[in-house]
């Protein structure tokens, strides 16, 4: 249980899920499309003629794909990344930065989710489980251009917290309807603690 400040980088997101305490699940729709919007590591690189492709990192010490990403399906998505069990009073806050590529079409849309214990149930396809309270929805009506094509911060401060609570946070790249999704990246998650 983390009941002090910390940062995430998501310099090596593999590990995460060993080393951190942070859970990845995945209930898309297609299983063919898994490895796509399983959340992974960045994507960013450059190929035989020069030409870059993903997008580098917001933050990153030694690679520019040091950043969670999750990416796209023609099937509805719904893969989850969750955090480590966090200590939360009112007025700690979360925050975190995240994008799409460049695409200015991008439908791409991601919920911020809260549980009330520790428990890392999502549900099924279309439910969030025990992840019952909505911090963030980003892009919620599935809109062509509503998702940051630059990096951009957002913020959540806790309220309405009786005394201290454990929780954690999810992630949920959810996407109804695919159509124009080039899927999401996630960097600098930030835990401070009032």
């Amino acid at each position: 249980m983390i009941t002090t400040s910390f940062i995430e980088e998501f310099t090596d997101v593999i590990t995460l899920t060993t080393t951190s305490g942070w859970v990845k699940k995945n209930n898309s729709a297609d299983e063919t499309d898994y490895g796509l919007t399983d959340w992974g590591q960045g994507i960013w690189g450059i190929d035989k003629s020069g030409q870059e492709y993903g997008f580098p990192a917001y933050s990153d010490s030694v690679s520019n794909n040091e950043y969670a990403f999750s990416g796209q399906s023609y099937a509805s998505i719904s893969s989850w990344l969750i955090s480590p069990v966090l200590s939360v009073k009112n007025g700690d806050k979360i925050s975190f930065y995240t994008r799409v590529g460049s695409e200015s079409s991008s439908a791409d849309r991601m919920q911020v989710l809260m549980n009330k214990s520790t428990s890392t149930d999502v549900g099924d396809k279309l439910s969030a489980g025990s992840f019952t309270t909505t911090l963030l929805d980003i892009n919620p009506a599935e809109a062509p251009n509503g998702y940051p094509t630059s990096w951009k911060k957002y913020e959540y401060t806790f309220t309405n917290i009786s005394g201290q609570m454990n929780t954690r946070i999810a992630f949920r790249h959810y996407v109804i309807n695919p159509k124009n999704v080039t899927g999401i990246g996630i960097d600098v998650f930030s835990f401070q603690v009032k």
